[in-house]
C-alpha cells in the first residue's frame, strides 16, 4: 500500500512581506541579503557549458547533427550487413565469441 503525501499549499509573497521578513533577520543576515540584491542587479552571461572533453553545446549539437547525417547515409549499407550476418549465423557459419575473464575477447 502506497503512503500518501501530504502536499502543502503555496502562498504567493508579496514583496512588502519579503521586505518585512528581511528586517527581522539578525545583523549578520542582512549582508547575505545584500550580497542577493547585489548579485540580482548584476546579471552575468551564463558562461559557455562544456561536457567532460570540452565542447560546447553548440559544438555537442554539431557533432550529432554530423553523426545523424552519416548514418542516414549509410543505413542501406549497415541494414545489408546485418542481414548478411544473420543469414550467416542461421546457416551455422558463425561461431561464438568467446571473452577473457577480465572481458577480452580470446576468439
Amino acid at each position: 500500500m502506497k503512503k500518501k503525501t501530504q502536499v502543502m499549499p503555496r502562498k504567493t509573497l508579496t514583496h512588502q512581506q519579503v521586505v518585512d521578513l528581511v528586517m527581522t533577520l539578525p545583523p549578520a543576515l542582512i549582508g547575505v541579503y545584500n550580497f542577493m540584491l547585489f548579485v540580482m542587479s548584476h546579471l552575468l552571461m551564463p558562461a559557455a557549458v562544456a561536457d567532460i572533453f570540452g565542447e560546447t553545446a553548440e559544438e555537442m549539437r554539431t557533432a550529432e547533427a554530423e553523426w545523424d547525417q552519416q548514418f542516414e547515409t549509410s543505413r542501406e549499407n549497415l541494414r545489408a550487413i546485418a542481414h548478411e550476418a544473420a543469414e550467416e549465423f542461421r546457416a551455422g557459419r558463425t561461431k561464438p565469441m568467446e571473452f577473457s575473464p577480465e572481458g577480452r575477447l580470446v576468439r
